[in-house]
C-alpha cells in the first residue's frame, strides 16, 4: 500500500515538474517575442535584425523546455520499475549448497 503512494507521488511531482518547465518557457518566448514587438515599434527598419536576433533565443528557449519535459515524462514513466536485485539479495536456500 504505502508503494502505490509513492508511486501517486512521483506522477505527481512529474506533473507538477513538467507544469513548471512549460510555463517558465512559455514565458520566456513571450517576454523575449514582447521586447521584440517593442522594439520593432521603436525603430521599424531595425525589423529584420529584431526577428533575426529574436528566432535564436526562442529555439535555444523552447529547446531547453521540451527537455525539461522529457526528463520529467522519464521520471514519470520509470517511478514504477523495481531495481534488479543484486547477488546478496537472493535467499540462503539458494545459495547455499549443502555438500556431505
Amino acid at each position: 500500500m504505502t508503494n502505490m503512494v509513492y508511486l501517486g507521488l512521483g506522477y505527481l511531482g512529474a506533473g507538477i515538474g513538467a507544469g513548471l518547465c512549460l510555463i517558465g518557457a512559455a514565458m520566456g518566448i513571450g517576454r523575449l517575442a514582447s521586447a521584440a514587438l517593442e522594439g520593432t515599434a521603436r525603430q521599424p527598419e531595425a525589423a529584420g535584425a529584431l526577428r533575426t536576433s529574436m528566432i535564436i533565443p526562442a529555439a535555444l528557449i523552447e529547446g531547453l523546455g521540451f527537455f525539461a519535459l522529457v526528463v520529467c515524462l522519464l521520471v514519470a514513466l520509470n517511478s514504477g520499475l523495481k531495481p534488479m536485485p543484486t547477488s546478496s539479495d537472493t535467499s540462503p536456500t539458494q545459495t547455499s549448497v549443502s555438500k556431505h
